[in-house]
């Protein structure tokens, strides 16, 4: 299958590359030019974020034709490219989320795309969590995506956004899209031990982001799918489901030490 991500030379986009391309899939990594990620401090030290990127492509600049045309021929695509720093101006969500993911999805129907993987956030609902934690009316039961979207800021409202276009592009259009609220990815996984907490309970482990994407690539999906991914961390309060059922994809056991991450 021919599969197109965005913010390949990110930290996740590396992670799904890599191992979509180890299953056989023909990939096309799409990235802002080399400089500009270099100079934002973008996955640095990877030294193999560059090869990951097989067309240089500022998503806040190029034009429907320009990215239409990378796209063309492309099966599935799975848009991971955003600001992910919840701290930074409204403009830049804009800018930077919300503009590029209506382009996305745009370009994705002119292109033919069979399927449209979208990324969303846990902060889709972080507004909710007082109510689950102790001493909440709700505490005792993990939080679902019926419990229903809380943003605390406009990330996460860039986020719900991505999820409404997603859903709106397999009404309307019949694009198959999965919009995911992914987990906490980082570099080094054994901080999830170190500093446990929030950081270990919204972990999304490297091994488990290979799961969830193969599946979301390859398995059957009718039309549309919201849902949350990450790993089975000690104190997850987000429930896993639809998206484990409908894509038939499953965590691995949480280890007891980050000595024994697969």
């Amino acid at each position: 299958m021919r599969v197109a991500i965005t913010g390949s030379a990110g930290l996740i986009g590396g992670i799904v590359y890599d191992h979509l391309s180890k299953q056989g899939h023909d990939l096309i990594g799409i990235d802002r030019p080399h400089e500009d990620w270099l100079k934002a401090g973008r996955n640095t030290d990877d030294e193999n974020a560059r090869k990951r990127v097989d067309v240089e492509m500022d998503l806040t600049l190029i034009s429907d034709e320009e990215l239409s045309a990378a796209l063309e021929g492309t099966d599935c695509l799975i848009h991971l490219a955003a600001d992910a720093n919840p701290s930074n101006e409204d403009e830049s969500m804009i800018r930077n989320n919300i503009e590029p993911t209506t382009a996305i999805f745009r370009c994705a129907k002119s292109a033919q795309i069979s399927r449209v993987i979208v990324a969303s956030s846990g902060l889709a609902q972080v507004g909710l969590e007082p109510l689950f934690a102790e001493g909440g009316p709700m505490h005792g039961r993990l939080i679902h995506i019926e419990d229903g979207i809380a943003p605390t800021s406009t990330y996460g409202a860039s986020k719900i956004y991505a999820e409404i276009m997603a859903e709106m592009y397999a009404r309307i259009h019949g694009i198959e899209t999965i919009a995911v609220r992914i987990g906490t990815v980082i570099p080094d996984e054994s901080e999830h031990w170190r500093r446990g907490g929030r950081l270990q309970a919204t972990a999304f482990l490297a091994e488990d982001v290979r799961r969830f994407f193969q599946a979301a690539v390859e398995n059957p999906l009718a039309e549309h799918l919201l849902t949350v991914a990450q790993s089975d961390s000690p104190g997850r309060f987000l429930d896993l489901e639809p998206g484990q059922s409908v894509l038939n994809w499953s965590p691995i056991s949480w280890p007891d030490s980050a000595e024994n991450l697969q």
